[in-house]
Order: structure tokens, then C-alpha cells, then sequence
């Protein structure tokens, strides 16, 4: 472990296991604010974790901290990253102003991959566990077999990223039939795994097929009858192998989406990506084209930091067991941003946006929500971690456990205008829920159910603590459903031990049937009973304009009669 003077550096392992320690501002009498950051420099191994604290001298202020080549977190650690260099970190307060750290990498040995190469025949003339440099440029239809170790970076300059992995392809040799465009010889495609019937809403018929197209990177409609073909609009007749588009493609870049994953299967572990932009896969319905890992094949360890994914198919980042995203910018996939299982995921730190939502349009890419879509979905995992993201303006959830998770934990994450709920656990078993911030979730609010659109929504999950929370202008509330969907890997899905405390709730929709929180069971009312504990306790309201915002045992509440319940007692309620 190589340290610099003063520099205080942890394994991984360590810092994972010690408490995240606060950011220290220290007030000075100085007449002009001064910031530094301490230590000064660095000197590290790839993975490596250095902590950083700012001094800030005469004023006091939240900080902003940005880094290149690793990440880093809130409260200021970071790690190192696989590449080799001279590298930044830099704290920035408002009304103070800027200061920075220098951290040396001591990378391994870098082999250069340039746009047009094949990455896998390069790979192959070397050993397992390079580092892999892949040139600023896009490198077109790639799909690699990794070996343990390998590393894949892309080039940089500052916080923008260069390097592009790309799952399409340019089509050109357009013929003009009258009425619209076609070209033809596009054998890609294979046959949707899941009817659209169950996946699609019904004006999209097609959403389940794999390919998109791209006018200047702008996603098109895609038409499920070619006579009805328009502007804005293509068809793939899968039949002919020919794309038609209603647009003339003169003077723009047209692409289709062709390469449906990022990965082989493979039982390579360790592996990190770093750096990359990877857009237009033509990942499968529940699939992503950035697959890390594969737990089957007993690989673990794969990372994804300080990416761009955005505009693939079925999902953006998939997870398996031991693997990590942190600090990548996760938007305008359709399907999902996230979605995953296994043990011990970690997502930190990423910006999670538009899930769901045509590139370049607010559109709709056309998945059923409530069939699966939106910021993120993980089912059957074990103690997965979900902190400190900012998910926002994806059509569905933001953040949704779905089927068999038990002990998540969902911490510190900002949580905005999703069409569905903000934080959605269901059908699944113990988690916290924590110190989030939730802000205006529910925007579709064309639901059937009332517990649906809120800002934390649990759904026939065991033992699930809520405490922490600041909630504003949700279209519900915190809301409980025990639904009688059956048993799990872990028991029955039952809504028990439901403890909400110490949240701050705002509700001003003032809409009828909206802004409420509470429980309803749907078949009885087990919900209800005292041995079911579910209970809220020291929450504080503010409350708009509606007479009932409050629901328990069937019935609406006034907080009065909530009260009369026996729930949040000394809490607060404002009007």
C-alpha cells in the first residue's frame, strides 16, 4: 500500500464496514473565506480508498466534491480507479469557493484499443488481468468474453467521457418507394421471449421487440403495420429483413440498435468498467445491455464506475451477485435503468433519469409499469445496498424491490417525479428504509390502486422499518398493502411489522383521494389486527386542504381519529 504523508488510505473491505463518517467544516475568524482540502495528495494502488476532508476557514457550507480517475462519495472518500496517472480531486463550497487534491494512481501495465479493432481479438493476445485502454471514439458492436482481472477504461478528458461502446449500426443505401424510405439486408432480431400482450401498453405493440431506431440520435416510434408508417415513425418487416422509416434520412445519421449485451457469459470475476459511455444495445425485454457478472458460473466482483448508459432496449445496468455500480449516469433506456439479483449488490451514488422514456422525446418507450419499467428493479436479492442515488422522471417507479429481496436497505437517495412510487418494496421480506428524500412522485396518477404513486409504498413485505424520511407533495403518502399474493423463498408475503416513525410528511395534493397515508388490506383484515404491528409513530404532517388524509381498517381518518387509533400520538399535524 503506497501512502502519501498525511493521507489516511483503507482497503475497500474497511471502509465498507466502518461507519461513514461526517464531513468536517471548520468556522474560522478569517476576513475572506479560504477552503483546502486535506490531505493534499495521494499516492495509491488501483482500489484503493483514500478519505478527503475539507477545511474551510470563515464561513460554512455543504460541499460538492467531483474526481477523475476514481470515484468518489459524500462524505468525501475515494477510490482509486484501474487506471494509471495524475489525477484530481476537488471540494467545492458555495460562496467559498474551490479547492483541490492531487492523487497518483501506480496503475498497471495499459494495453490501447482503438475504435474499428475487434476488443476481443486484442484481448486475446494477452494475458488475464490487463488493464484495457479503450481510445476516445466509438467502438461499434462489440460483445466481449472477459477473463478475471480485465479492466476496461475509457479515455477522458476531465469529467467528459470520450469512449463509446456502441450496439449499432449506421444504416445507409436508402430507396425511396413512393411513400416512405427502406434499406434492406438487416438479418438481425430474434423473436420476443414475452408477449406484448403481457409487457406493452397497447399503443405499443412493439416495445418488446429488441431493436430501436435513431434519427441524430433522436428514437423513433416503432410501427407494428408499415402502411401506417409516418413521420417520426419506422418499421422493421422482419420478414424482408427491411427497415422503412417515414423520414427522409438525407443529411442524418441513421442507426439501429443490433448487439443485444455488452458480455458473454462468462465465469471471469473481478472485472471493472470505468470511464465508458455504452448506448443503442439492442438488449432483450428484462435483460441490460451492461450485464455485470454471472453468478451461476460463480463469477463476482465486476464494477461499474463513472459511466454513461443510456438508450438501450430492455435495461441499462444488470446486476448479479457481488457487484457494484457507483457514480454513473444511468438515463432514456427503455425498460429499466437498473435491475438485478443475487447477494451483496451495491448501487451508490448514480443518476438514475427517464427510464422508460424515448431519447431524445418525453415519450413513452411503450413497457406496462405496472408489468416492470422504470428507474430500477431488483428481485431475489440478498442485502442489497441502494444509497445516496438520484432517480427522477422515470416512466414507473424509482426505485422498486420486486419478488423475494430481503434485507435491503434503501438510504440517503433523492427521489423525484416518477410516474409511479418513489421507493416501492413488494412482495418481499425485511429492508430500511431511511433519511431519503422524496419529492413529488405519482405524476401518472391514473391508478387503480390508492396505495400506488406514493412516495414510499410497501406491498405485502414483512418487518420493514421507515424512519428518517423527508416526503413532499407525493400523490400518497407512505401507504401499506397487504395484497394476499401467496409465499416467497423466505414465507409468506404478508404486510407485518410495518414501522414507520419519525418521517416528515408533506401533502398538499389537493386532490380527493390523494396525498393519504395508511394501510389496506384487500382480502380482510389481517392488515389491521395487533398482531400484524404495523404501526406509524412521531411522523409530523403538513397537511392541505383535503378532509381525509389518513387510512386504516377500511375507512378514511381525519387526524383526529388517526390519533384515536392509537398512531403517531406525539406527532405533529399542520394545515
Amino acid at each position: 500500500m503506497l501512502l502519501s504523508i498525511a493521507a489516511s488510505v483503507v482497503p475497500t473491505s474497511a471502509l465498507a464496514q466502518s461507519t461513514v463518517r461526517n464531513l468536517r467544516l471548520v468556522a474560522g475568524g478569517a476576513a475572506v473565506p479560504t477552503i483546502r482540502v486535506t490531505p493534499d495528495t495521494a499516492q495509491l494502488a488501483p482500489g484503493e480508498v483514500v478519505q478527503f476532508i475539507p477545511v474551510v476557514n470563515g464561513t460554512s457550507g455543504s460541499v460538492q466534491w467531483n474526481a477523475t480517475g476514481g470515484s468518489i462519495a459524500g462524505d468525501g472518500s475515494y477510490t482509486a480507479g484501474v487506471l494509471g496517472g495524475t489525477f484530481q480531486v476537488t471540494a467545492t463550497v458555495a460562496g467559498v469557493g474551490a479547492a483541490s487534491a492531487t492523487v497518483t494512481i501506480s496503475g498497471p501495465a495499459v494495453v490501447s484499443i482503438f475504435p474499428g479493432q475487434n476488443i476481443q481479438s486484442v484481448m486475446n493476445n494477452h494475458p488475464a488481468g490487463t488493464t484495457f485502454l479503450l481510445k476516445a471514439g466509438v467502438h461499434r458492436n462489440q460483445t466481449i468474453t472477459p477473463r478475471t482481472g480485465d479492466s476496461f477504461v475509457g479515455e477522458t478528458s476531465g469529467s467528459t467521457r470520450l469512449t463509446t461502446l456502441s450496439g449499432a449500426r449506421v444504416l445507409a443505401g436508402w430507396i425511396y418507394d413512393g411513400a416512405r424510405w427502406y434499406v434492406g439486408g438487416q438479418t438481425q432480431g430474434a423473436a420476443p421471449q414475452i408477449p406484448a400482450a403481457e409487457a406493452c401498453r397497447p399503443t405499443h405493440p412493439r416495445c418488446v421487440f429488441g431493436e430501436d431506431l435513431f434519427f441524430d440520435n433522436v428514437m423513433k416510434y416503432h410501427e407494428d403495420v408499415l402502411g401506417e408508417v409516418g413521420p417520426g415513425e419506422w418499421f422493421f418487416d422482419y420478414a424482408t429483413d427491411r427497415i422503412y422509416v417515414g423520414d427522409n434520412p438525407a443529411g442524418h445519421v441513421v442507426e439501429t440498435s443490433v448487439t443485444p449485451l455488452l458480455f458473454n457469459q462468462s465465469a471471469a470475476s473481478n472485472i471493472t468498467l470505468q470511464d465508458l459511455i455504452v448506448e443503442k444495445y439492442a438488449s432483450p425485454t428484462n435483460s441490460a445491455a451492461v450485464n455485470l457478472g454471472n453468478s451461476p458460473l460463480g463469477a463476482v466482483n465486476w464494477t461499474v464506475t463513472n459511466s454513461e448508459v443510456r438508450w438501450n432496449h430492455g435495461g441499462g445496468i444488470g446486476m448479479d451477485t457481488e457487484t457494484s455500480a457507483r457514480n454513473n449516469y444511468v438515463h432514456h433506456n427503455c425498460g429499466y435503468g437498473f435491475m438485478g439479483a443475487g447477494v451483496n449488490l451495491i448501487v451508490e451514488g448514480n443518476h438514475i433519469a427517464s427510464n422508460n422514456i424515448m431519447a431524445g422525446s418525453t415519450n413513452t418507450c411503450g413497457y406496462e409499469s405496472f408489468w416492470g419499467a422504470g428507474g430500477s428493479k431488483w428481485v431475489y436479492t440478498t442485502n442489497l445496498v441502494v444509497r445516496g442515488n438520484f432517480s427522477h422522471h422515470n416512466d414507473g417507479p424509482g426505485l422498486w424491490t420486486d419478488i423475494n429481496n430481503i434485507y435491503s436497505l434503501y438510504e440517503n437517495n433523492v427521489i423525484e417525479d416518477n410516474a409511479r412510487g418513489g421507493i416501492f418494496h413488494e412482495i418481499s421480506y425485511d429492508a430500511t428504509i431511511r433519511n431519503n428524500t422524496l419529492h413529488r412522485n405519482g405524476t401518472g396518477r391514473d391508478f387503480p390502486w390508492w396505495t400506488t404513486g406514493a412516495g414510499i409504498e410497501v406491498v405485502s413485505s414483512r418487518n420493514v422499518e421507515v424512519y428518517g424520511n423527508t416526503l413532499v407533495d407525493n400523490w400518497q403518502g407512505i401507504t401499506g398493502l397487504n395484497d394476499h399474493r401467496g409465499s416467497g423463498t423466505h414465507g409468506p408475503w404478508v404486510l407485518t411489522g410495518l414501522n414507520v416513525h419519525d418521517n416528515s410528511v408533506t401533502s398538499r395534493v389537493n386532490q380527493d383521494g390523494a396525498g393519504r397515508t395508511g394501510v389496506i388490506d384487500t382480502a380482510g383484515n389481517d392488515a389491521y389486527s395487533a398482531g400484524a404491528n404495523n404501526r406509524f409513530l412521531r411522523n409530523n404532517y403538513v397537511l392541505g386542504t383535503n378532509t381525509w388524509y389518513f387510512t386504516f381498517a377500511n375507512q378514511n381518518h381525519t387526524e383526529s381519529t388517526w390519533r384515536g387509533i392509537g398512531f403517531d400520538t406525539t406527532g405533529s399535524f399542520q394545515r
